[in-house]
């Protein structure tokens, strides 16, 4: 019996424990990520310094240079601007004022009484005119009545 359990163990072993079949694939899973990796890095590593290299003996002085050259344009240009937006800021000011609101209603106002009181001696006018029209013709049917004999 108890080489029958230990049959059954090494069968149950053999068809479920997969440790050493692992370990061996992740050993050399391990080693091609370290092989593959640690290359590419050191290439990495090394196209940094030489960019970093060519920056420092060449690069650095063309930009003090240029920096030198363009940077007092460049703060007169900014400050020319600076000093156009204050201005249109003022003018801003100028006419927003409540001073020049009020003036401009006030001159609102004046102009719609104005155009008032001509509406209202247009129709004056015009109530007038009907008016002596409508007397004219009352006038003209009555001398028809005469001439006819109604009254």
């Amino acid at each position: 019996m108890a080489a029958a359990a230990s049959d059954v163990n090494e069968v149950f072993s053999r068809l479920f424990d997969h440790r050493p079949f692992l370990r061996g694939e992740i050993e050399y899973f391990k080693k091609e990520f370290e092989v593959k990796r640690g290359d590419r890095e050191v290439e990495q590593l090394f196209r940094s310094l030489e960019l970093i290299t060519e920056i420092k003996e060449g690069q650095i002085e063309k930009i003090v240079g240029s920096s030198d050259d363009n940077l007092p344009r460049t703060t007169a240009d900014v400050q020319v601007a600076l000093h156009m937006c204050e201005d249109t800021l003022d003018t801003e000011k100028k006419f927003s004022s409540e001073e020049l609101l009020a003036k401009k209603r006030a001159e609102r106002r004046a102009r719609l009484a104005a155009v008032k009181q001509d509406v209202q001696e247009k129709l004056k006018l015009l109530e007038d005119s009907y008016q002596e029209k409508e007397q004219a013709i009352r006038v003209q049917f009555q001398q028809l009545e005469k001439s006819a004999g109604y009254t």
